[in-house]
């Protein structure tokens, strides 16, 4: 019996002992582990608060035919706030990565002078009619977007830093709507039914529900770094999406956001 007590007290000894070297070294570790942790989100990192004014719209890419003349233009809802992050990629911060979250505005209301306009209107008791208007339309688009950016940052010179990428939006507020008057709608075909809008009259379109919840495009900019910590920045922004969805036809052409953005940063 005295033997095997000589035999398992000192092996009962080192498994007590490895357990706990075993425990301690994981301690470190998981210490290691969180200081690696710490680190990326402390060192060569850089955090911005900006506010943006936006000027653009939904536009189609070149000014189709049945659209002779844009007779006003007025930016609506164009402001923007983003929190965001760039990552410097070396210690001489050169080149980062940025990324972050954007509450943004993008609207307009725009007047034109149209013929043959292909679009939708309807009535009064909601009874809606597609053709062909040549006369005077009214557009307001009124939506706002959460964005995330994801952009490739270059710090040029002492002064400036250039960044381009991409961005991907989710649609929080969808409007688009409009009205056309004081001229000739035709139903169905260019020579269809004639109806005539004159004096107050006017012919209404809602197409809210029919703008895409996702859009993403490119996005294209610099900014100029103060000796304090603020920044001017200017960019713009460019939808590889259209705003309708891929069923919509009571527009013929497709239309893009394409927007133009002023505005102040602070770095922290």
């Amino acid at each position: 019996m005295t033997n095997i007590y000589k035999v398992y007290i000192p092996l009962i000894i080192c498994l007590i002992w490895n357990s706990a070297n075993a425990q301690e070294t994981k301690v470190q570790e998981t210490k290691s582990n969180k200081e690696k942790i710490n680190d990326f989100f402390n060192e060569n990192i850089e955090y911005q608060a900006k506010i943006q004014l936006s000027i653009g719209g939904a536009s189609p890419l070149g000014i189709p035919a049945q659209i002779r003349e844009i007779e006003s233009f007025k930016p609506m809802n164009p402001f923007g706030i983003e929190m965001n992050a760039t990552k410097w990629l070396n210690d001489k911060q050169e080149f980062g990565i940025r990324t972050g979250i954007k509450f943004e505005g993008r609207g307009m209301k725009t007047q034109a002078r149209v013929k043959n306009y292909y679009t939708q209107i309807e009535d009064d008791s909601g009874a809606q009619t597609k053709g062909y208007f040549t006369g005077h339309v009214v557009t307001e688009l009124d939506n706002f977007y959460f964005t995330i950016p994801v952009l490739f940052v270059w710090n040029a010179s002492e002064h400036w830093n250039v960044y381009g990428g991409f961005y991907f939006s989710l649609t929080a507020n969808k409007s688009f709507t409009g009205h056309i008057y004081d001229g000739a709608f035709r139903e169905g075909t260019p020579v269809g039914e004639l109806t005539t809008f004159e004096g107050t009259a006017q012919g209404l379109y809602d197409f809210s529900d029919d703008l895409k919840t996702f859009q993403w495009g490119n996005q294209l900019g610099v900014e100029y770094k103060t000796k304090s910590d603020w920044r001017i920045f200017a960019d713009l922004t460019m939808a590889n999406t259209q705003i309708f969805k891929s069923d919509f036809e009571s527009i013929s052409f497709k239309m893009y956001n394409i927007f133009g953005n002023i505005g102040v940063s602070y770095s922290f």
